[in-house]
This record gives structure tokens, C-alpha cells and sequence, in this order.
């Protein structure tokens, strides 16, 4: 899809505005009504697309049946034929105005203010709830504040008709955001509007405060505050809010969901009962403003190259050598059984490892591997070799399963603790360390997975030896990954150097062999395209080093700035140095895995 591609000759499609769950979102023209509209578009490919295309369907005509002014206001739900593509698409109302997200990021609201845009966020999940409707992802980046200061629920794209389902969609995705997620979800257990509710009040903490209720950094971490510890208590005097709310966030994060208040309009009635009457806050520090988060972008199920590895053959008494007391936050982590476990547990846990790798969907092994890798810390220890693995495995299939991003956050975490624990070279921490590059490059982040296989091949080379097949392969791969980040002669030079070790090693017939000689004849037939082509005009030329540019992106992300003026003098200058307009939305939207000098790297080009 393109600019001026016009869906069902209607919809002209204006500015494409983010991708997210399932679709791409595009401003879009309403030629007959002639209003401007957003419009969010599927495609359909077969597969796990084609029941996400049935399943978006249904959603949509759900949330076309709700009609409220704190809900986005659906107009028409279609499907047509866009080239060879059949897609189907939903065309809602645009909004203009702030996330909840940036919003908080330009400071705390005052409490007044605050307390009204409670209340309408539980009317319009008390609608919601009243047709059946669950919306499962309730978190700031989901709410819109308008220009004319009114709140907006903003995609139930991934609600479930509440029929008592679980934490899966029909492709077996985990959906959801981990800092906002109730306990059930991350059990497995029935979802219903406590579920809502129990997110209600991590937004309601953040927007009262500014800070979430759980600050665990990784999956695991957050998973283990939200099922295990009580939420920290909120001091109404501090922020200026009535005594009242304290009592009614903490039912809200209730583990139980029997604790929880029945329903949102009790919430609504009760915030509505404080009076609007806060106390005088207390002096405190001003929080600072935050970039904004970068949206999470749940790709198609990837195609892994490898499987999990097998659980390990170790007898119980080989153990990791010595490590940190813990791999978790020290604030957070579990307790830890201080004797060996009996051999059986250890047994034991092997084998519903192993059960969850023969589990019919790629989410269904998501969920069991959770709760192994929860009892594997409690039984065994968070640096045990067998709880790293689990964890391990855990984000393979959760990148199977579709939440790329999810899985590279916490396998980031996990190669640092195995890295610590098992030491950079053990084969599990190399094994894990190659899938964290695979899961980059797949995201799009190109430069850093350049970076980060660079990094490892050294590694596995002196581990397995310059002819054994995986290194190979990683050798295979960073030249993809070159040439995907623009440096088609650096990947060919390097399939050049590869492809006569391929064919002593495994054959000229061999699949990786033939996939060998096909990439370099593309790269090859690129790079003759690309100098046969006369040039458009006169290269772009920075006026910073790549090492000033460095020290912008790193203000940026850190979002350094006193004022508001200081951020604009710092976004003219990286725009003006690099050349390149709208530069400095590309650096606050990009990953968190990708680093400051990856990015420069990426914007100054191969």
C-alpha cells in the first residue's frame, strides 16, 4: 500500500500513522463524506493472517456496535482488492491530539484534571463491558487525550468478546502489555472486565503519579511482581489527591480478581464520590519528562532457523559455576531455596520443559514455559543453568508466537545473565546470544545486528571450530544482514570468502550452499543496477561528525532538556547537521535495543 491508493474507491489513503497489532493505521480522505478519517488496514496472506483477518473482522464489527464519546468512534469496516492483495480494513474517526504517554511525559497533570479523565476512562470501559467486550490492553500509548482536553479509548483491536477465554487470540499470541497486565493474564486464567479493571489501576497510579505501579525491567521480572508482590502504597497527601483513592487503586490491583470492585461504573462512582476535593500536595520533585516509549509492533510469526535446544543431559550435580546470588532485580527477586532440590525436581521441571516444546501451538508453549520458568527460580534458582534455559526457550517460542519485541527484551536480559552465570562462551549462552541477533535483525534493526553477529562470531569460532555448520551459517547471516542495512559490497565480499568453505564443507548441492550462491547473484545484480543509474543529485553531505551526532541522539533519548526550547535547539541541530528532516522522530520512535550509535551509524549511512 501506497500514498493515493484508494480502498473500495472511497478511502484515499493520505499518510500512513503507525502499524500495531494487526494493521497499519493511514489518514485517510472519506471521498464521499469528504472528511478526513484513520483507517486501519490488514492484509490477507493465508495462515495465522487469514484467521487474524477473521478474527479483526469480528472485533471490528464489535467495537462498531459501541458508541460513546470517551470511545473512538468506529464509521465502516470493508474489504476490497488492493493490487494483488486482499485486505480488509476499518475506518474510524481521527483524532487529533496527545497519547496518554505523552502527555505524562511533559509532567504530572494536576490532580483535578487527573481525577476527570479517571472517570471518563471508566465510563467508557463500562460501556464496553455492558456489550460483552473485554479490551485486554488498557495502557497509556491506548488512550488519547484530544485537543479539546477529552479522553478517548483507542483500539480494541485485540478485545475479545468475553467468552471466558483465556490470555491467547486465535493465532496463540500472548496480547497484551507486560507492565499492565492482571495476574490472570500471565496464568492463563479467565479474562473478563476485572481484567480492565486490574490494568485501570496501573494507568490510574501512573497518572496520578507519574511512576507505574511494578518498575521491574524485563518479562520475567514483571511477571513475577504482578503475580507475587503487593503494589507499592499510594500517599493521596503527596500528589494532592483525596485520601479515598489510596483505598480504591489498591482494590484495583487486587491478584485476586474476587478482591477487585464488581465493575467499572462502581469505580466511576467512587472516584466521582471523592468529591473532586484534594488535599494539598506536599512539595516533591518535579518528575522529569521521558521520551516517548516506541510502540510495539507485533510482526507475523517468524520463521526460526533453528529449534530450541534440547533440554541438557547434565547430571543434577554439574552445576554452573559460580555466579551473582540472582539474575533478577535484587529488589524484586523470589526466594530462592537455599539446599539442593531433590533429584527429582529437577527431573521433574526437565520434563514439563520438555512437554511445553511438544505443545500444539508456539503460544501455547509460551504459557507453559512461563510457569515452568517461574517454579524453576523458586526450586532451583534464579542463575540455575536449567532456569536460564528455560527462559531461554521461553523467548524462542515467544517470537514464534509473534511478540518480536517482547522476545528481544527479554532475551536481552537473559543473554546478560547467562553471560554472568554460565560464562559468554558456554554453549547455551552462545546459543542464546545467536537467537538475540536473529530476533534484531528481524525487527528491522539492521546496523545492530551487523554490530552484535560481529561480536559473536569470534565467539562461536573458537567454541565450534571455523568449519562446524552454525558458524557457517552466522557467517551467512551477517552478510544478510549487511546487505539489509545497505552494504552490498561488504556482503558480497564476504559470500565471496564463504562460499568456497560452503562447498568443501557440505556440497555445491547443498541447500545453504545454493541459498549462498542465489544471494550473492542478487546482491551483485543490485550493485550493477545501482552504478548503471546516473545520480539523482548531489549527495548528501552532513555538516556533523557521526561522534556530534552521538552526543544529540543521546540527549534525545535521554530527553536532557530544562525546556522546551532547549529540545527544539537540539532537534534543529541534528536536523540540520545530518541533513535530514523528521530525523529526530525516527531516533525517539526506535527501539530500545538499538543504541545511540547504532542509530548515528544508520542515519550516516554505509
Amino acid at each position: 500500500m501506497r500514498v493515493g491508493d484508494v480502498l473500495d474507491g472511497r478511502y484515499e489513503l493520505v499518510e500512513k500513522l503507525g502499524q500495531g497489532g494487526f494493521g497499519v493505521v493511514w489518514r485517510a480522505l472519506d471521498t464521499r463524506m469528504r472528511r478526513p478519517v484513520a483507517v486501519k488496514v490488514i492484509g490477507h496472506h493465508g495462515g495465522d493472517q487469514a484467521k487474524a483477518a477473521l478474527r479483526f473482522v469480528r472485533e471490528a464489527c464489535a467495537a462498531g456496535n459501541l458508541s460513546h464519546p470517551h470511545i473512538v468512534t468506529v464509521h465502516d469496516l470493508g474489504a476490497c482488492v488492493l493490487g494483488d492483495r486482499q485486505v480488509t480494513f476499518l475506518v474510524m474517526e481521527l483524532l487529533t491530539g496527545r497519547t496518554l504517554t505523552e502527555v505524562l511525559r511533559a509532567g504530572l497533570p494536576a490532580p483535578e484534571q487527573s481525577l476527570r479523565w479517571a472517570r471518563q476512562l471508566c465510563e467508557a470501559l463500562a460501556v464496553a463491558h455492558d456489550a460483552g467486550m473485554v479490551h485486554r490492553d488498557v495502557k497509556p500509548e491506548n488512550i488519547m487525550i484530544t485537543e479539546a482536553g477529552s479522553l478517548k479509548v483507542l483500539d480494541f483491536g485485540i478485545a475479545q468478546l468475553d467468552i471466558g477465554a483465556g490470555g491467547l487470540t486465535t493465532t496463540g499470541t500472548i496480547v497484551g502489555s507486560p507492565a499492565y497486565m492482571a495476574p490472570e493474564r500471565w496464568t492463563g486464567g479467565r479474562v473478563d472486565g476485572r481484567t480492565d479493571l486490574y490494568a485501570l489501576g496501573c494507568v490510574l497510579v501512573e497518572l496520578f503519579t507519574g511512576a507505574r505501579p511494578f518498575g521491574g525491567d524485563s518479562t520475567p521480572v514483571l511477571m513475577y511482581q504482578h503475580l507475587n508482590e503487593p503494589p507499592p502504597a499510594l500517599d493521596p497527601a503527596r500528589f494532592g489527591l483525596p485520601p479515598e483513592v489510596a483505598g480504591l487503586v489498591a482494590e484495583l490491583l487486587a491478584k485476586d480478581p474476587a478482591d477487585r470492585p464488581a465493575d467499572a461504573r462502581t469505580v466511576e462512582r467512587r472516584l466521582g464520590g471523592t468529591g473532586g476535593t484534594p488535599v494539598p500536595s506536599v512539595p516533591s520533585a518535579v518528575v522529569p519528562p521521558v521520551p516517548p516509549a516506541p510502540p510495539t509492533l507485533p510482526p507475523a510469526p517468524p520463521a526460526v532457523p533453528v529449534g530450541p535446544p534440547p533440554v541438557p543431559a547434565v547430571p543434577p550435580t554439574a552445576v554452573a559455576p559460580a555466579a551473582p546470588s540472582s539474575v533478577l532485580s535484587p529488589l524484586t527477586t523470589p526466594p530462592v531455596v537455599a539446599a539442593p532440590p531433590p533429584d527429582g525436581v529437577r527431573a521433574a521441571l526437565r520434563e514439563r520443559r520438555s512437554a511445553a516444546f511438544r505443545a500444539a501451538t508456539a503460544g501455547e508453549s509460551v504459557i507453559l514455559l512461563q510457569a515452568v520458568a517461574q517454579d524453576c527460580v523458586t526450586a532451583l534458582g534464579a542463575a540455575d543453568r536449567d532456569t536460564l534455559c528455560t527462559w531461554r526457550d521461553f523467548t524462542w517460542y515467544l517470537s514464534r508466537a509473534g511478540d518480536l519485541d517482547g522476545a528481544i527484551r527479554l532475551l536481552s536480559t537473559v543473554v546478560e545473565d547467562m553471560r554472568s552465570a554460565l560464562g559468554p562462551t558456554d554453549p547455551d549462552t552462545l546459543g542464546a546470544r545467536y537467537h538475540l541477533v536473529w530476533c534484531i535483525g528481524e525487527s528491522g534493526a539492521a546496523v545492530t545486528a551487523v554490530r552484535l553477529m560481529s561480536e559473536l562470531l569470534p565467539d562461536l569460532h573458537a567454541t565450534w571450530g571455523p568449519h562446524d555448520t552454525r558458524v557457517l551459517k552466522a557467517r551467512h547471516d551477517l552478510a544478510v544482514h549487511r546487505a539489509n542495512r545497505g552494504d552490498l559490497q561488504g556482503a558480497a565480499r564476504q559470500l565471496h570468502a564463504l562460499l568456497p568453505e560452503l562447498a568443501r564443507v557440505l556440497g555445491e548441492g547443498h541447500p545453504s550452499t545454493v541459498q549462498a550462491w542465489h544471494d550473492l547473484a542478487g546482491y551483485q545484480q543490485r550493485l550493477a543496477e545501482a552504478g548503471r543509474r546516473a545520480p539523482s543529485g548531489a549527495a548528501r553531505r552532513p555538516r556533523i561528525s557521526p561522534m556530534e551526532a552521538v552526543v544529540l541522539v543521546r540527549r534525545l533519548l535521554a530527553w536532557d532538556f530544562a525546556t522546551d526550547q532547549e529540545a527544539r535547539a537540539c532537534i534543529t541541530a541534528l536536523e540540520r547537521g545530518t541533513g535530514l528532516k523528521g530525523v529526530a522522530e525516527v531516533v525517539l520512535n526506535a527501539p530500545d535495543h538499538v543504541s545511540a550509535e547504532d542509530l548515528v551509524e544508520e542515519i550516516f549511512g554505509p
